[in-house]
């Protein structure tokens, strides 16, 4: 691949993914990069200190590596095979405060001169989760070198070398045993996730609230770095246990995205113990309502899925009728003698669950959340609104604001 290809390749990725890209020489010298600038804003020892940890962290350099730093970027590299690395990044799952990016353009080192464009490059980076990002580099290195290597190796292949893992693990165990502080026992992790599963909610609650011998293992020395690192763990096996419940794959693992940014935004340890609190009770919930589908014949609940995945898209009877094998006629009586509701009502009222949802955590007009819910008008909007919530969704967003602290 000529200089000029590669060139155009690095273009055309950003100009689809949006996530810079620079072209180094192994010391971290730039040869090329995007977006275009009169010179890189990060300078080459941060570059070559990005390649050293690729280059040390595994034997096989066929293999990207990816970082993550403080606060949450994501930067990988990636070898090409005439010799020279390519560094993605800075992505991040949510969107910095000013005084985050201010520290991580010192952390980086930024020039001084250059640090507010740089701060301004970063608040219009595009917003990734880290299973994107793996997916995304994992892409590039195909694009690049011909070689395709799963998101999973990815993250697997860079590990901390075993001699240090195991130096590590004698003297967490010696500390452990030296202050009779072990971790939490696995008995009571099963008893939380299988509440979950079953969508049994008072069970959860009497276990979150049951007192537990042991600890969570120390993750960092910072007492909010440790927090987020638990919550991450923790709601790493609520996501699969809700998965297990019944949960949809996407559903269940978008939601998980969502609450990692919310947890990634707080600062204080009792507010994420209580977001931590509240995730579980939500997915339990999620999984609870599925299981309420179990006295639904197949074919129903198999259109209650299909409404509740599409509910920004035109749904038609028809449709239905065609999903299940069965004529728009027969499908409307039995949906009614199961549910309770006509298909159109239970389409409104599983809408107007998600517009609720928008109304409180999102910053979109009420116009806007109508067409997406796709209502025609929005007063054809706000008069289903009211009727399956009292409420006009203005007066809702309004009664939402009062509550606020």
């Amino acid at each position: 691949m000529t200089e000029r290809q590669l060139e155009q390749l690095c273009n055309m990725f950003f100009e689809v993914a949006k996530i810079p890209l620079t072209m180094c020489r192994a010391g971290g010298e730039p040869l090329y990069w995007v977006p275009r600038a009169d010179s890189v804003d990060e300078p080459a020892e941060t570059h070559r200190a990005l390649i050293g940890k690729f280059t040390a962290g595994s034997p096989d350099h066929s293999i990207p590596f990816v970082e993550i730093t403080d606060p949450s970027f994501f930067y990988a590299v990636i070898r090409v095979q005439s010799g020279e690395y390519l560094l993605l990044g800075p992505a991040a799952p949510v969107q910095h405060s000013d005084a985050e990016l201010r520290r991580f353009s010192l952390v980086r080192g930024v020039p001084e001169e250059k640090r507010s464009s740089y701060c301004e490059r970063l608040r219009d980076t595009a917003l990734f989760s880290f299973r994107q990002f793996l997916t995304t580099t994992a892409l590039l290195n195909y694009l690049f070198n011909g070689i395709l290597i799963s998101p999973e190796d990815i993250l697997l292949s860079h590990s901390p070398v075993p001699e240090e893992v195991d130096r590590s693990l004698t003297h967490a165990l010696f500390s452990a045993r030296e202050n009779q502080v072990m971790h939490t026992l696995a008995s009571y992790e099963h008893y939380v996730l299988q509440a979950i599963t079953d969508g049994n909610l008072p069970k959860l609650k009497q276990a979150l609230l049951s007192p537990v011998s042991g600890s969570v293992g120390k993750m960092s020395d910072d007492p909010i770095q440790q927090e987020k690192y638990t919550f991450i763990c923790f709601i790493t096996l609520v996501t699969r246990a809700a998965i297990a419940g019944g949960l949809n794959q996407e559903l269940a693992f978008s939601l998980s995205d969502i609450y990692c940014q919310k947890a990634d935004r707080l600062h204080d340890i009792s507010e994420i113990t209580k977001l931590s609190w509240e995730m579980c009770v939500e997915f339990t919930e999620r999984v609870a309502a599925l299981k309420g589908r179990d006295r639904l014949s197949p074919g129903i609940a198999k259109c209650c899925e299909y409404i509740n995945m599409h509910l920004h898209d035109d749904i038609q009877l028809s449709q239905l009728a065609a999903l299940v094998r069965v004529s728009p006629k027969s499908l409307s009586k039995r949906f009614k003698q199961e549910t309770g509701a006509s298909v159109a009502d239970y389409i409104h009222r599983e809408r107007i669950k998600e517009a609720q949802a928008l109304l409180e955590y999102s910053d979109y007009s009420i116009s806007e959340i109508g067409y997406h819910l796709q209502y025609a008008s929005q007063s054809y909007f706000s008069t289903i609104f009211k009727k399956f919530s009292g409420a006009t969704p203005q007066q809702f967003r309004e009664g939402l604001k009062q509550t606020v602290p």
